[in-house]
């Protein structure tokens, strides 16, 4: 087995991780990138913690993916979607939204939570130039498989709600994707947002 020393693609200087992670930040110059076979920058967003938030922070990793959401055919008890209708940006046949994908590795119901939430209620943070020496999450989900999760994040929501989505034929096209770090806060009870 090989040990690669990994160096910024932008300024080459060294990078340490103590942790499995598929993105790897520049200290120095404040670049993120993500090896797959070679060196890919990324965009990437950094959340400002609330000042009054208590408990040890720690950035966790989300892919926000910019989509699109076009409605084909659908046949749903009462007339209306429970969650779709509210969320798209649109025509009532489709339109555009903001699909959160958790990327570090989580149990099914941890990763509904918070995919599902984030993506109905629009996390609100103000940006950050770094992550200010707090604790950063790995990441374990690429961009690829993020957006074939998107799927499924859209259908369970409406899935979740017994009796009302009974046929579904849909189009769903992610423009872009970005990692995004989001403010977070451990406490007795597990995470909790600290934005």
């Amino acid at each position: 087995m090989k040990v690669i020393q990994i160096k910024c693609p932008r300024c080459q200087q060294p990078i340490y991780s103590k942790v499995k992670d598929r993105a790897f930040y520049c200290n120095h110059c404040r670049t993120m990138h993500i090896r797959n076979g070679g060196q890919n920058v990324i965009d990437f967003d950094i959340g400002e913690f609330n000042l009054n938030a208590p408990g040890e922070r720690i950035y966790m990793p989300f892919w926000r993916l910019f989509s699109s959401f076009t409605i084909n055919q659908s046949q749903v008890s009462g007339g209306a979607f429970h969650k779709l209708g509210r969320m798209i940006k649109g025509t009532a046949n489709g339109g555009n939204l903001f699909i959160y994908v958790p990327a570090w590795e989580t149990d099914v119901s941890e990763f509904k939570h918070w995919s599902m939430g984030f993506t109905e209620n629009q996390p609100m943070y103000s940006l950050r130039p770094d992550f200010n020496n707090v604790e950063r999450g790995p990441t374990s989900v690429s961009k690829e498989e993020a957006m074939q999760m998107a799927d499924f994040v859209i259908v369970t929501m409406e899935a979740e709600r017994p009796g009302v989505l009974q046929y579904l034929d849909y189009g769903l096209q992610v423009h872009d994707a970005r990692l995004v770090y989001l403010p977070f806060v451990r406490g007795p009870s597990g995470l909790a947002p600290g934005f």
